[in-house]
């Protein structure tokens, strides 16, 4: 029963800290989070890129919505030690898991590998397109009477093409996820580009660190920070 154990004490846990900083803090602001996984049972060590994860994390989800609290889940971490098709299928399983439920705030665990022992930049851009996906995914579709368009599918005709039509143009964005870093060529347009897989990835990373400028801190946030830490530093004296 490890799925109901770590969900149950994972709960207890957190609502226990969080009375904790409410008397030591009262209003201080708190997120719900958990990084819970279940054991390797053929070595006792601790194993994220399993399904149960997944479970774990649904169920404290669902809990989440009903507190209403803020939550951050770390789903991100998983048991592959490189950029690997495991390493694929363990993210993408675990971040549906978290993001399907709703009300969760923050996914961490981007780019770890090795049980969050290392990180790789390729998987930090991997898992940006995982989550974008997953997103779209959960965002569903609308249906009224300009999604469904019935004025357009008559005016095509059976054996239409509707790629020329001013509604295709304005929704498509929209409605059409487009991957940056997934090949979606037919295979012989695949080799005739090189034939790219992981490469791909290795490019766009060092494309980010050679052209990135990260925003600067605005002054008040910064002076914001600096108190907290002299403070911190004061009282931990």
């Amino acid at each position: 029963l490890a799925c109901q154990r770590h969900g149950k004490d994972n709960n207890a846990e957190n609502l226990g800290n969080l009375v904790i900083l409410e008397f030591a803090n009262p209003g201080a602001p708190v997120l719900y989070g958990s990084a819970s996984s279940i054991a390797n049972l053929k070595t006792g060590e601790y194993s994220p890129g399993s399904p149960e994860r997944g479970i774990i994390h649904m169920a404290l989800a669902q809990l989440v919505n009903y507190y209403h609290l803020p939550c951050e889940l770390c789903s991100g971490n998983c048991d592959c030690k490189v950029p690997d098709i495991q390493a694929g299928f363990e993210r993408a399983m675990n971040f549906t898991a978290a993001m399907l439920m709703g009300g969760v705030d923050i996914i961490d665990g981007v780019g770890a590998i090795d049980a969050s022992n290392a990180m790789s930049p390729e998987l930090l851009v991997i898992d940006n397109e995982i989550i974008d996906g997953i997103r779209r995914l959960t965002r569903g579709f609308e249906v009224d009477d300009d999604t469904l368009a019935l004025d357009v599918i008559d005016k095509v005709g059976p054996g239409g093409i509707f790629l020329g039509e001013k509604h295709t143009l304005e929704h498509y964005k929209k409605e059409i996820w487009m991957p940056e870093i997934s090949d979606k060529n037919t295979f012989t347009t695949w080799r005739k580009m090189g034939s790219k897989t992981m490469d791909k990835v290795a490019e766009k990373v060092d494309e980010i660190l050679a052209t990135h400028k990260p925003e600067p801190i605005p002054e008040d946030v910064e002076k914001e920070i600096a108190r907290i830490l002299k403070r911190a530093e004061t009282e931990s004296k």
